[in-house]
């Protein structure tokens, strides 16, 4: 496969520094090593070489959209994808509690199931999805496709959602203002993306690469929907809607010292289709000290994964930003200057 060097995808500079190299550890669509790069102007990471556009979804087989979960051929039925979710729905819902039900777009919509319960709250709802496979079992209104093409009318939603979505995107840039002019005056723009300047994205490779393209700090973030004419309103990193553990790393710690690679150790860390490797064997032996190890770090770790939520260097950065009308954002630009 024929890989491509990228700019910065946020400030398009090309002052950048390679950070470290990493591979499709989770869904091992490819052998292929991609690179992982810093801009020094604006601080965003990025994967750079990194697969053609045209080639991303490839990246993106059955298995990452859950489609074994279709219910008319005898997969889970929708309760119980509800019931399974529930937990993250429920902490979607609370980020965007404090807004009048109003219309709602959630870009990687998936299966529906925010959305549906969104719209039992009064919600008018639709939903982005990029791959028309994936099942809608709860019938929401979903549009399937690149987004930035779609020809949403301006003003047509009052709240945007981006649930771990900026980061996969090609051209991130190209989206937030997609999202801005498709946004009324005084729309909400919330989501969450993985937070680069994390000890899990630094030391752990936490990202599910090359499914993931963009890598934000909270400052790149901001220069990025600042640019496309959205307000920050508030950011923060904490682990409510998805994983991102720093649980894990006195383990892979241990194996690294004791002769794995970095490879060796992510490979069996980011092992989906056997999530017990890591914990239990080394070397592909069974390892009493590694289960005695993983209910250490079950215990220990809980209190520094907090400290580090507090501290703005969890693994996952949640944003809200808004659209301030015409005027008011012009005063705003006037006091800055």
């Amino acid at each position: 496969m024929d890989l491509v060097e990228v700019p910065c995808p946020v400030c398009l500079g090309g002052d950048t520094r390679h950070v470290f190299s990493v591979r499709d550890y989770v869904l091992r669509v490819t052998d292929d090593t991609f690179g992982v790069r810093q801009c020094r102007q604006c601080g965003v990471g990025f994967l750079s070489p990194r697969p053609k556009a045209a080639d991303i979804p490839r990246f993106y087989p059955d298995e990452f959209y859950w489609t074994y979960e279709k219910a008319d051929e005898g997969g889970v039925p929708a309760g119980e994808l509800l019931a399974r979710r529930e937990v993250q729905i429920e902490g979607k819902l609370r980020l965007i509690a404090h807004l009048r039900p109003a219309r709602l777009l959630d870009i990687g919509a998936m299966k529906g199931e925010f959305l549906h319960v969104a719209r039992e709250r009064g919600w008018r709802v639709s939903g982005v999805e990029f791959s028309a496979e994936i099942p809608n079992p709860f019938d929401v209104p979903m549009h399937y496709g690149e987004f930035t093409r779609m020809g949403f009318p301006p003003g047509s939603f009052d709240c945007v959602t981006m649930w771990a979505v900026l980061e996969h995107v090609y051209e991130p840039r190209a989206y937030v203002r997609e999202v801005s002019r498709v946004m009324a005056d005084g729309g909400t723009f919330i989501g969450v993306v993985t937070n680069f300047n994390s000890v899990q994205a630094r030391v752990l490779r936490a990202d599910d690469y090359p499914r993931h393209l963009t890598l934000f700090t909270k400052r790149s973030l901001r220069r990025l929907l600042m640019e496309a004419g959205l307000t920050p309103v508030r950011m923060w990193t904490d682990q409510r809607l998805f994983g991102g553990q720093l649980r894990g790393a006195l383990k892979y710690a241990v194996k690294r010292s004791l002769g794995y690679t970095v490879d060796e150790a992510l490979y069996e860390m980011r092992n989906v289709r056997d999530p017990l490797e890591f914990c239990s064997t080394f070397k592909g032996r069974k390892s009493a000290a590694m289960l005695w190890l993983s209910r250490i770090e079950n215990i220990g770790l809980a209190l520094p994964e907090r400290l580090l939520d507090f501290m703005g260097f969890g693994m996952n950065l949640g944003f809200e930003a808004r659209k301030l009308p015409k005027a008011a954002a012009g005063r705003r630009r006037s006091e800055g200057g």
